[in-house]
């Protein structure tokens, strides 16, 4: 660039200069939250993959009673690298506290330590870093578990808690209500109810199960741990690609408009330049290269406000998984892309908006425009409504025709802005309603018990006394190769807002498999390798499960025994059931539990709803600002030629104003149907195997997008307000024209 022409670029620059920082502040912000997003995503899935391999997270963890003997069997099968036995048992303490007690496996689902030391004797233990913070149990604290006192004497990270996972209905739990404490094999008794394995072959992994009549055998891919870290990984994703998506759209079409505005009101320029020998190439590099010098620099800051931030965001996802070593890292390619896209952007709209100029021969530029005619809108062929309209009312009307680019520019920034919020509290209410649909519609147990699998033909103690008990089998089986949970009821099974007649006539699945499965009612469907039948096809939102009763699933396979392992349970005096409960000894959960596990998991996701919250007011303020600026630097003119007509400054900030209104009028509705279309799209990334995600966004949703927006606008009537107040007349006075 030679020196001339950094002269003009940079005299163009400084006139231009309110709308480059608005547009600077659009790519800073847009690169920010593009760089740290997929920054944390590439991070999180490194770091949890690393974990994952280096601690030896268990590739197969089977459920049942065993013995040494099964231990050794199994360690014989050909593929089978390292197997180990262990025990895992829930005690409740007050306060509906509950610690999970898990026996050491050496060389398996081994442990990253903060602190400490492993535990010597049984009376030492090591405790979840989480559950130390949230249940304030520092190191060398003691803990009481089945009457023993144990002392902390390590904080340590796990890879099979990544997430807190209690169970597969709970797989986000609370830390300070429920935690993991690692102890020795001497502290319990002989026999384990667990056998982990490590192998190099994942076929020989399924057949583990049959060989040690193990009830229950779930693959590592399959376990809730890992299937909620590859949820939370697709949904960081989602957000990286959707908001910075949003801000590019903004930054091209401000850049579009304003090079559009710019390069009418300087035709006669390009036309002395083309008359003078300027080439058109280097025409259109002397205006884009102001943008490539304001994309430059706020691209490269907002890599760097990327990098100040990301430990940050990372710091606020941690309340959600724990991985060990993730932090910021810089990765050269999200940096250059990021910037490299920045220019592009630039590059392209800037073209488009120069395009129909430089087509312009050099006599026809150096001619002024054509006015444009004015055009009659709709209301003017209502005279007697369109004459009750104030000047300034008529002044907005058809300002809307006259600059439709900058009209609907602020138009889409106030769009993209509410529907950014609707989605994000849209979202919230959404995890609102997948809760109650389950515990308002579908759940009608008060409690269940899980047993050790009991032959039909015998009556446990608990049915005893209790208003309404009835019994079912829940078991892993497969399906299109992965593993889920089918229940086998009792006829006349009441304990879910199911059908009876449909669970006799086949299976029943929740409406999220179905959709998945690619299946309907009266399609079949291979279930542990047995042909079923699609009976019905239902809502659920949580504990997602397959159904069928034991009459049809024996009629189909003898894979099905007639034995059960759960017991639902419904009665009108809980405080006696709940006493009755403990007293048993057996693991159970209430309505109440389940509940409570359902906040925990809405408590976990507040920090993903907060996030896009805080995104949503960022990008609606930075769109708002930018596009108002350029607004206002377009109409310079226009306001200063109405006070040089003797408009008062009040009847000017009037007529932008009621503009303004009109602009709401049009952005609100569009943003409120915009954020369904972008939370409907993103429905499948927020559901998992055992969570269906049921979309709603609720009026007061509606309302609070509208206010956030309407906000916005107000601030910038202010900045509207100062700017028209700075202005000179006389600078209008000597104006020579008007686009």
């Amino acid at each position: 660039m030679g020196r001339t022409t950094g002269l003009l670029v940079g005299r163009k620059a400084k006139r231009h200069l309110p709308q480059l920082l608005g547009m600077g502040l659009l790519i800073l912000v847009g690169v920010a939250f593009f760089v740290t997003l997929f920054t944390i995503v590439l991070r999180y899935e490194e770091s949890a993959e690393d974990f994952f391999a280096d601690f030896h997270y268990a590739d197969v963890t089977l459920t049942g009673n065993f013995t040494k003997d099964d231990v050794a069997s199994l360690a014989a099968v050909s593929g089978v690298t390292a197997v180990r036995g262990r025990v895992v048992k829930d005690f409740h303490l007050e306060n509906d506290r509950i610690l999970r007690a898990v026996t050491l496996t050496e060389g398996i689902n081994e442990l990253h330590y903060y602190e400490g030391t492993p535990p010597r004797g049984e009376a030492e233990c090591l405790l979840l870093k989480r559950n130390a913070d949230a249940m304030g149990i520092p190191l060398g604290a003691a803990v009481t578990l089945d009457g023993k006192t144990l002392t902390v004497t390590g904080i340590v990270a796990s890879p099979e808690y990544v997430y807190m996972v209690q169970n597969e209905r709970n797989v986000m739990a609370h830390a300070g209500s429920f935690g993991v404490v690692f102890v020795n094999g001497s502290f319990f008794p002989e026999g384990y109810n667990e056998i982990v394995a490590l192998t190099d072959d994942k076929a020989a992994a399924r057949t583990l199960a049959a060989l040690v009549s193990a009830t229950q055998s779930v693959l590592s891919g399959d376990a809730p741990n890992h299937t909620a870290y590859l949820s939370d990984l697709d949904q960081i994703r989602s957000f990286a690609v959707i908001f910075p998506t949003v801000f590019a759209a903004l930054i091209a079409v401000v850049i579009f408009v304003m090079l559009r505005r710019t390069a009418a009101k300087e035709r006669r320029q390009m036309g002395c330049m083309q008359a003078l020998g300027m080439t058109e190439g280097r025409i259109v590099r002397l205006y884009m290269a102001q943008f490539g010098l304001a994309a430059v620099p706020a691209a490269l800051l907002g890599c760097v406000t990327a990098m100040l931030l990301c430990n940050t965001i990372i710091g606020i996802f941690s309340s959600m998984f724990e991985v060990p070593g993730l932090h910021f890292m810089f990765y050269p390619l999200i940096w250059g892309g990021a910037i490299l896209t920045s220019l592009l952007i630039c590059a392209l709209s800037g073209f488009v908006s120069l395009r129909g100029i430089m087509k312009l021969s050099p006599a026809q530029a150096l001619r002024a425009p054509a006015p444009k005619g004015g055009r009659s809108v709709f209301w003017e062929r209502l005279p007697f409504l369109w004459r009750r309209l104030s000047f300034n009312s008529r002044y907005a009307i058809k300002s809307t025709l006259r600059n439709k680019g900058r009209f609907f520019a602020v138009v889409l920034g106030m769009c993209g802005s509410c529907a950014l919020m609707v989605f994000s509290l849209g979202f919230y209410d959404s995890i609102q309603d997948t809760e109650g649909q389950f515990f308002d519609s579908f759940a009608r147990y008060d409690a269940y018990v899980t047993l050790d699998p009991v032959p039909m033909s015998v009556r446990h103690p608990l049915e005893d006394g209790l208003d309404s008990v009835e019994r079912a089998l829940m078991m892993p089986v497969e399906v299109e190769g992965k593993t889920y949970t089918l229940n086998v009821t009792q006829p006349e099974f009441s304990m879910m807002n199911l059908n009876p007649g449909a669970l006799a006539e086949g299976v029943v699945i929740p409406e999220y498999y179905a959709m998945r499965w690619g299946v309907s009612a009266g399609d079949t469907l291979m279930v542990a390798g047995a042909e079923m039948t699609v009976s019905e096809v239902v809502v659920q939102t949580l504990g997602l499960a397959l159904y069928t009763d034991y009459g049809y699933a024996q009629s189909v396979s003898a894979q099905f025994p007639p034995v059960y392992n759960v017991l639902f349970i419904r009665d009108g005096d809980m405080p006696a059931l709940m006493e009755r409960l403990q007293d048993s000894g057996l693991d159970y959960a209430t309505i109440q539990d389940d509940q409570a596990t359902a906040d925990a998991t809405m408590e976990s996701l507040s920090v993903l709803i907060w996030f896009m919250i805080f995104c949503a007011l960022i990008l609606g303020f930075t769109v708002l600002y930018a596009v108002g600026l350029v607004n206002l630097s377009a109409r310079e003119y226009e306001y200063m030629f109405m006070g040089v007509m003797g408009y008062s400054r009040r009847k000017i900030l009037l007529a932008h104003g009621k503009e303004s209104l009109l602009q709401l009028a049009l952005a609100l509705p569009l943003g409120f149907a915009l954020g369904n279309i972008i939370l409907f799209a993103i429905k499948d990334v927020f559901s998992n195997d055992s969570f269906a995600l049921s979309t709603v966004v609720f009026p007061g949703s509606y309302l609070w997008s509208g206010f956030v927006v309407l906000g916005m606008t107000a601030v910038m009537a202010v900045v509207a307000m100062r700017y028209i107040g700075a202005l000179d007349i006389a600078e209008g006075l000597k104006a020579q024209e008007e686009t």
